[in-house]
């Protein structure tokens, strides 16, 4: 019960934080520096603050929703310009939906998905002026494929699902690397430079590796499971976590955040105790690494103020999901 009421404390240090962020008309900080602000709708729906969430969902409504259905509108995207598009659509669409902004949500979807790869089931990481394209990852697939999940589109998500199924199957070495990047070309990425190493596999006897890859994916598999009872997306979910759960050096930096994501909810759905263990150790350490006045900071280089808005947003939502998923 302890564990349970520091969480809560957490959770409501960091939104009491976002909320002193707020400007008068609704938006949130200086968001003519970017789109860092795609989880905060999503954070404050699941926190209880709906008002605060529509009046944002109003601001980006009149100044960044497209006729298209995309987020591209009078201020810049910021580091969502071309590549990892689809990641704050998607988020952004998923706080709409649970703050029933049909609008916002249904049109958004028609844009998201046709950055959808329908061969693989992926979706694209990059926009070019000739629409999607590129390589396609577990990260902005399995957030994509959440949105379509909630949003009701299940044939999409179900094609999530099959990538990341495929993606898996593909691993050369499973017990040691996770390879996170597909390319309608050549298929499963294994072959890059080695300074852009972290951005193609985990490696789990390295440090500071993007852990929130097989934790984005268990999230995802398990919320198919839930809504369709088919073991392959629990199963599925269950092997990206034990990948996880071999990282040696798995609590050496925040990207573990979406791990305790997906443990949260592999708790909630087989009762495994280790599922449990797994999401408290990452409550706890994001409550080791909130700062007193409730924000969170990233890695290097993403230090400034827009990137603390868009962390905190994030540890919300995660704490959120682990406070429920460990309360049941």
């Amino acid at each position: 019960m302890a564990l349970l009421e520091e969480i809560l404390k957490a959770r409501t240090k960091g939104l009491n934080w976002l909320l002193k962020m707020r400007n008068p008309d609704g938006s949130i900080g200086p968001y003519e520096k970017g789109l860092f602000y795609y989880r905060v709708p999503w954070a404050f729906a699941v926190t209880g603050r709906d008002r605060e969430a529509s009046m944002l969902l109003q601001w980006i409504r009149e100044n960044m929703f497209t006729e298209e259905g995309d987020f591209a509108g009078k201020y810049s995207r910021g580091d969502w310009a071309r590549y990892y598009y689809s990641y704050p659509n998607a988020n952004i669409i998923y706080g709409a939906h649970i703050l029933r902004q049909f609008d916002l949500s249904y049109k958004g979807m028609r844009f998201l998905l046709t950055l959808q790869d329908r061969d693989s089931g992926g979706f694209f990481d990059e926009m070019s002026e000739d629409g999607p394209c590129g390589e396609e990852d577990i990260w902005c697939s399995s957030q994509a494929g959440l949105t379509c999940l909630l949003t009701g589109h299940m044939k999409e998500a179900d094609l999530v699902a099959s990538f990341l199924e495929m993606i898996y199957e593909s691993q050369p070495d499973p017990e040691h690397r996770l390879y996170h990047v597909y390319s309608p070309d050549k298929g499963l990425v294994t072959e890059f430079p080695d300074e852009k190493a972290r951005a193609y596999y985990v490696d789990v006897e390295k440090p500071m590796q993007w852990y929130f890859m097989p934790g984005i994916a268990s999230a995802f598999l398990c919320r198919m499971y839930m809504a369709t009872g088919k073991n392959r997306y629990l199963n599925l979910a269950e092997k990206y976590m034990e990948f996880a759960a071999r990282c040696r050096y798995l609590f050496s930096a925040p990207q573990v955040c979406k791990v305790g994501w997906g443990a949260a909810l592999l708790y909630q759905v087989t009762r495994d105790h280790k599922y449990y263990d797994l999401a408290a150790r990452v409550a706890n350490y994001l409550i080791e690494h909130q700062y007193p006045e409730g924000y969170w900071i990233n890695v290097a280089p993403y230090r400034e103020l827009p990137h603390i808005i868009e962390i905190t947003a994030e540890f919300v939502v995660h704490l959120d999901t682990i406070l429920c998923a460990l309360t049941t």
